[in-house]
């Protein structure tokens, strides 16, 4: 039982923090290798710009970058959650907490924390602008999701509800997007599985050709509304063509007909007018 004791004791010591000297609460890790709470070390580099000292690791004294951002510790997070569950439950309240506020704390900056603007679900971080910018600048941030400040339940969305991990990848088989756990060793082991973005570009291929589809289809009834309309136009001149040359015909026929009658009309009266009888007989 002792030795069980101060097994536990021993695994504090090593899970907490060299300034506080509390169990750590939402730990950072500078680039000497070294972790802190971020409160603290937040705290002592800014006591170090007062008194116009170089930035330095309060453990092995090495010089940090002017410019320094406090990278989370996401390993040592992921222990502290196993290990002390409590922990985990006062980091989601806490969290809850600055939900609650009217502006969320960006997780890089070390004196006055500025507003937040974006958060990166890959990284799992909060970001003001100035913070944003560089994140974006480095080409291997490229292909991070970032998503708005208190959008609601959209970051849970885009985790796995089983293993908590980024939605990352797509299920050909069955349609679904999943994390990366899932196809390794959940149930989706062994399918068709291609990367969001992968996906992405297929389902804009996809598109390209039916929407390339559609246009030569566009294209051919066109064709085929401009050819009919150019056999009823050919129909009509044909129609009244015949319908001309029938009218043409039954004037001539009139007029034939017109100039009989009128030559008989001029037999009749000369003959009206012939005073010799016999003549009108003859």
């Amino acid at each position: 039982m002792a030795n069980e004791f101060g097994g536990v004791a021993s695994l504090e010591a090593e899970f907490s923090c060299p300034i506080c000297l509390s169990l750590y609460k939402n730990p950072v890790l500078l680039k000497c290798g070294h972790s802190f709470c971020k409160e603290c070390i937040q705290k002592t580099l800014s006591a170090q710009q007062q008194f116009e000292a170089p930035y330095s690791c309060p453990m092995c004294k090495a010089q940090l970058d002017p410019t320094l951002e406090l990278q989370k510790n996401f390993q040592l997070c992921n222990i502290m959650k196993i290990f002390l569950p409590t922990a985990s439950e006062g980091q989601q309240n806490e969290g809850s907490a600055e939900g609650k506020k009217d502006t969320v704390p960006c997780d890089y900056c070390l004196d006055q924390s500025q507003p937040v603007v974006k958060t990166c679900l890959s990284c799992d971080v909060s970001l003001c602008q100035a913070h944003l910018n560089k994140h974006n600048a480095k080409a291997s941030h490229q292909d991070h999701v970032l998503v708005e400040v208190g959008a609601g339940g959209g970051a849970a969305e885009r985790r796995c509800p089983e293993h908590g991990k980024l939605l990352e990848c797509f299920c050909q088989d069955e349609g679904l997007l999943i994390c990366v756990l899932c196809s390794i060793v959940g149930r989706h082991k062994g399918h068709s599985i291609v990367t969001l973005k992968e996906a992405h570009n297929k389902e804009l291929t996809n598109t390209k050709t039916v929407t390339s589809q559609l246009q030569k289809l566009f294209e051919e009834m066109k064709t085929a509304v401009i050819q009919k309309e150019k056999n009823i136009l050919s129909d009509i001149q044909a129609i009244e063509k015949k319908q001309l040359a029938d009218i043409t015909k039954v004037k001539k026929k009139m007029e034939k007909r017109r100039d009989e009658a009128m030559k008989h009309l001029l037999s009749l009266q000369k003959m009206r007018e012939e005073p010799d009888i016999f003549l009108f007989f003859k």
